[in-house]
């Protein structure tokens, strides 16, 4: 199965910028949470509208900063095939994805 990468960058950026703003005492600028991660605010904005990835390192000291584990920033592989299969086959039947990916395996 066939994750789309565009599914998985765009869940990450929406987490980052999600945790970031968040209304708790911990909440940063993009500025202040590119000082904790060693980066530009420039580049804390790409991550967050899409223009960039953000490295698994960033990812990690993401976490460590907020205290938590990755899966609270990564969606799951489940999640993922869910989400891409339903892109794949968009305008088709969503009960008929299972049948179509079976379809496709065979091949």
């Amino acid at each position: 199965m066939h994750i789309n990468s565009k599914l998985l960058n765009d869940s990450v950026r929406q987490r980052i910028r999600s945790v970031r703003t968040a209304e708790t005492e911990s909440r940063l600028s993009q500025a202040g949470l590119g000082e904790v991660l060693g980066l530009n605010r420039s580049t804390i904005a790409n991550i967050e509208s899409g223009l960039q990835r953000a490295s698994l390192h960033n990812i990690y000291e993401l976490c460590a900063h907020y205290n938590l584990e990755l899966s609270d920033l990564l969606p799951s592989v489940t999640e993922l095939r869910r989400r891409s299969a339903g892109i794949r086959y968009a305008g088709v039947d969503p009960s008929l994805t299972p049948v179509l990916e079976k379809l496709r395996r065979k091949k």
